[in-house]
């Protein structure tokens, strides 16, 4: 029988190899995948153009699972002030009862008329592995100030350009609003810009602790042959919150289940 200490230390590898590969960054809902830069564009199955009311605020609690580990964790959308919202993830990994490691991912955006602006990114790691990313937008010079780990870089904006978490804002919008079936972002990560797009799979009934729940399927499209798969599935009755995310990268496999919420200040429910 093993030790105590060669348990502890097989145990803390297993961490770090999660916090290591970016587990706790699929709580974000984005797979970084490298790709050549290049516009944005859209398929959209409807081009009508209908108005929207103010982003609805929640506050949502989901349970994550991978490589044999679990954990709680929380996504919260907040009106900080005007037309700024406050869009965090945040997990803790716990073990024994301490706290090995913890992800808070912060985007601030502003929303008006149904059109998003990203202000500011921040990904904070620390524990068994540390690791930061910052984003400021500057618009006026039409310059993101990009850094990680102590490096930085200066990258060209445009419209359209979103931070790692914002976007998924913006997908929810892209499909309920404008009936698009597929649609692709500019997204900064580091000092490159890549391309993520997305497409509507289906539509499913999901059972969550909540109850069920009417969900759209969305798929990331990636290069054929790829070992990575990344599945949504957003509550089309409350306003297209995440319901469930499945991350599959080779023989690891990520996921992230919605247990409960409140959405402008009711609770979430099933059918």
């Amino acid at each position: 029988m093993r030790s105590l200490s060669s348990l502890m230390r097989s145990l803390k590898r297993s961490l770090q190899r999660t916090l290591t590969t970016g587990t706790l960054a699929a709580l974000c809902v984005s797979t970084p995948f490298s790709m050549a830069a290049e516009p944005v564009t859209t398929t959209a199955t409807s081009t009508t153009s209908v108005a929207s009311p103010s982003l609805k605020t929640y506050e949502a609690r989901y349970e994550a699972r991978a490589m044999g580990l679990s954990a709680t964790a929380y996504r919260t959308l907040q009106l900080i002030e005007g037309e700024i919202y406050q869009l965090q993830n945040s997990l803790t990994l716990t073990l024994f009862g301490a706290d090995v490691g913890s992800v808070t991912e912060t985007s601030r955006f502003l929303w008006q008329a149904s059109d998003l602006t990203p202000l500011q990114y921040s990904y904070e790691q620390t524990g068994i592995s540390d690791r930061s990313e910052r984003v400021e937008f500057d618009w006026n010079n039409n310059v993101a100030q990009s850094s990680q780990d102590g490096e930085s870089w200066s990258l060209p904006l445009q419209h359209g350009i979103m931070d790692k978490l914002s976007y998924s804002t913006r997908l929810g919008r892209d499909i309920s609003e404008r009936g698009m079936s597929e649609v692709s972002y500019n997204i900064i990560d580091a000092e490159d810009i890549d391309v993520h797009v997305y497409r509507v799979a289906a539509e499913e009934v999901l059972s969550t602790p909540a109850g069920n729940l009417n969900t759209v399927r969305i798929e990331r499209v990636r290069r054929e042959g790829s070992s990575r798969s990344t599945t949504v599935w957003l509550a089309k009755d409350w306003d297209y919150l995440l319901v469930r995310l499945e991350q599959i990268n080779g023989s690891r496999t990520t996921e992230l289940s919605l247990e409960s919420a409140t959405v402008n200040g009711e609770p979430l429910t099933g059918l």
